[in-house]
């Protein structure tokens, strides 16, 4: 049995939870898993698995030569799909991370033209603001929004969703509608924090050909796009956020804009997917029809 087989057999017996179901899987007698094991501890020199009448775990060499195995074998199987007819006709499952008020307002209406180009895709969609480990949750492909930290994944830009800055009514009649960049000294915010540190996420103006950051005394934080709208209708701070999702309540009058005449900087729309030499068909088309969609929705 070769090194590439015995990896694609060890990956299937972790992913399934037991030699039964890994046989089952690949369509092999169990005592040939057994022994494919057996002689890839032997040739590593050490033990990748725990056993018992139970279960099986991994051990600590045995998660990382998991995850060696499961990226060599993603990126085989993603070059072969690079020349194969699924290169055409993309199919499978597309593991997608979303933001929530993008994919509430832009993405998932759209997404019917998606399934009708490409009907063979299954797509499973998580909606969140934070951060994820894309490799170990096995997404695909992720869309957030604002400035990037550094990572192993590529990152691509490929739009911007425009800001603005408005209040309750009822704020802005108990605590005064500020008029400039001075005035917000004596306001609070409702700010938005984002992952394990919980970084407050500065608002950002254009002004005199620079970009101004400022940061607000709280009056409230949270890390949920839903709640932070929840937080300005309640009246509990100004708001600085997308404009996706607060344009309708400009229209129907729960909240009033105010510093209008200041120029807030867009917030830009990446994707990032793992750094692999051979990007997958399946995520490729997502990008293209996702790059393609923001065009027409003037966020490109």
């Amino acid at each position: 049995m070769d090194m590439f087989q015995a990896m694609q057999i060890y990956t299937q017996v972790v992913d399934t939870g037991s030699f039964k179901n890994a046989a089952d899987a690949l369509q092999l007698h169990r005592p040939a898993i057994t022994k494919a094991i057996q002689q890839l501890e032997k040739t590593l020199e050490v033990r990748l698995l725990n056993r018992t009448t139970r279960k099986i775990s991994m051990t600590a060499e045995g998660e990382r030569f998991y995850e060696q195995c499961s990226k060599i074998l993603g990126d085989v199987a993603s070059t072969l799909a690079t020349f194969s007819h699924d290169a055409e006709s993309p199919k499978g499952k597309l593991r997608l991370d979303l933001p929530v008020t993008l994919a509430k307002e832009v993405i998932i209406p759209a997404l019917p033209d998606f399934r009708a180009r490409y009907p063979d895709i299954e797509l499973v969609i998580g909606c969140g603001d934070q951060a994820v480990d894309m490799i170990n949750e096995g997404i695909d492909c992720v869309v957030r929004l604002g400035e990037l930290s550094d990572s192993s994944n590529i990152a691509r830009r490929i739009g911007a969703v425009p800001m603005l800055t408005c209040a309750s009514p009822a704020y802005l009649a108990r605590e005064g509608t500020p008029t400039g960049l001075s005035d917000l000294n004596r306001h609070l915010a409702v700010n938005y924090f984002s992952g394990p540190t919980r970084k407050i996420m500065d608002w950002q103006f254009f002004i005199d050909g620079e970009t101004v950051p400022i940061r607000l005394k709280s009056g409230i934080q949270v890390n949920d796009s839903e709640a932070f709208l929840a937080c300005g209708l309640a009246g509990l701070g100004l708001l600085h956020g997308l404009q996706l999702s607060l344009q309708p309540f400009l229209d129907s009058g729960e909240l009033v804009a105010v510093l209008p005449q200041l120029q807030a900087l867009p917030k830009p729309i990446s994707v990032l997917y793992p750094n692999k030499r051979y990007l997958a068909p399946k995520v490729r088309v997502f990008i293209e029809w996702l790059s393609e969609l923001l065009q027409q929705k003037g966020l490109a």
